[in-house]
Formats: C-alpha cells, sequence, structure tokens
C-alpha cells in the first residue's frame, strides 16, 4: 500500500525587488513510499534535503507538485485539516544530537512520546512492551 506520493514537487524562492532572481531550493522531487518502507534522502549540505521535509509535512507551501499522504493530496488540504493530520508525521533531523537526548536511555527516548501524547491511556507496563517490541523491529 501506497503510503506517501511526491510529484514533481517544487520550492522556489524569489528575491530582490528590481531584479527578482529565483532560487531553485528544490526542483522538481519525485518519489514514493511504500508503507513499512523506508527512504533516506543524502546529499552535500544546502541541496534541499530539509526543505523537502519542511515541504511533506507543509510547514512551507510547495510552489508546485503534489504531496500525496496516505491517498489524499494533501497540498489541497487548508490549516485546520492539516492540524488533524499532523499528529502522523514527523520530521527526523539530520543531525542526531538534535534529535536524542544524550542524557536519555533509547528505550527513554522512544517511550517519551507515548507518555506526552497519551497521557495515562497506556500503563507503564503496555509501554515497557511497546517499546520492546519497535527496538525489535528495528533491530
Amino acid at each position: 500500500m501506497r503510503l506517501i506520493e511526491v510529484r514533481d514537487l517544487r520550492k522556489h524562492y524569489s528575491s530582490g525587488l528590481i531584479n527578482k532572481q529565483c532560487s531553485r531550493a528544490v526542483d522538481g522531487v519525485s518519489f514514493h513510499i511504500d508503507q513499512g518502507e523506508t527512504l533516506g534522502l543524502v546529499g552535500e549540505s544546502g541541496c534541499g534535503k530539509t526543505t523537502v521535509g519542511r515541504l511533506l509535512l507543509r510547514l512551507i507551501e510547495p510552489t508546485s507538485g503534489s504531496i500525496i499522504f496516505d491517498g489524499r493530496d494533501i497540498t489541497r488540504l487548508n490549516r485546520k485539516e492539516m492540524r488533524k493530520l499532523r499528529p502522523r508525521m514527523q520530521m527526523i533531523f539530520q543531525d542526531p544530537e538534535s534529535s536524542l537526548n544524550p542524557r536519555m536511555r533509547i528505550g527513554e527516548s522512544i517511550a517519551e512520546p507515548f507518555r506526552l501524547k497519551l497521557q495515562g491511556n497506556m500503563t507503564k507496563i503496555e509501554i515497557r512492551d511497546r517499546v520492546l517490541e519497535l527496538v525489535d523491529v528495528v533491530g
């Protein structure tokens, strides 16, 4: 099952008041990710990896192209609709130092969203079991 499909995604910025210059941050990116798959964007600094991530979450608006998430073109959704969808999305930053708290063990880092989001809907034992299951899945 297709989870996300990106078609001809573009993000251009214009600068200058008199001689408008166009900077192409992302220019014609297309890919798809099926459920259960992982995609890593790699490239040199400044090539647009973070911009693609921000576009996928609609933190910035694309110049053109489409982003189909779970069968819906999210480029057409309004702010309220996007707010409902965002809990199902997450950006993982390039720098693991800014993503993971070095003072926490990996199990604690994985458990933290369960504690914060579900606030009492899961017992500590259920959270621990889910963390162990996730660690097993990713090896």
